[in-house]
């Protein structure tokens, strides 16, 4: 599978970027430690998740951690600092790009 990394700018964190999620309850897994966490997006911001869509839109390679991991290891940082390409990631780090490109559905809670 191929795929196309497109850059762009990210707003600030904000309660406005969740738009209609603002109050669902979203699935947090850090892609580094794996740890779980059901919470609100702003919820998941006051815990220290960087996740999405409260720091940056659904869809948008950039980091899914909790409060305890650094961006060092994410995929983000692989391909924006490291220059890989999708091909050169481990599984876990596609799993990741192949999670965050099925935004928001693949990391909806059923309530």
């Amino acid at each position: 599978m191929g795929v196309n990394f497109k850059e762009t700018k990210m707003p600030l964190p904000k309660i406005e970027n969740c738009g209609e999620y603002k109050d669902r309850k979203i699935i947090h897994i850090c892609e580094v430690c794996r740890k779980c966490e059901v919470l609100t997006p702003r919820a998941g911001y006051e815990k220290g998740w960087d996740f999405s869509p409260y720091m940056y839109p659904f869809k948008v390679v950039s980091p899914r951690i909790c409060n305890e991991c650094t961006i060092e290891k994410t995929v983000y940082w692989q391909i924006a600092v490291n220059h890989k390409s999708f091909s050169d990631l481990t599984d876990m780090q596609k799993e990741t790009i192949k999670r965050i490109y099925g935004e928001p559905e693949s990391i909806l809670a059923n309530e």
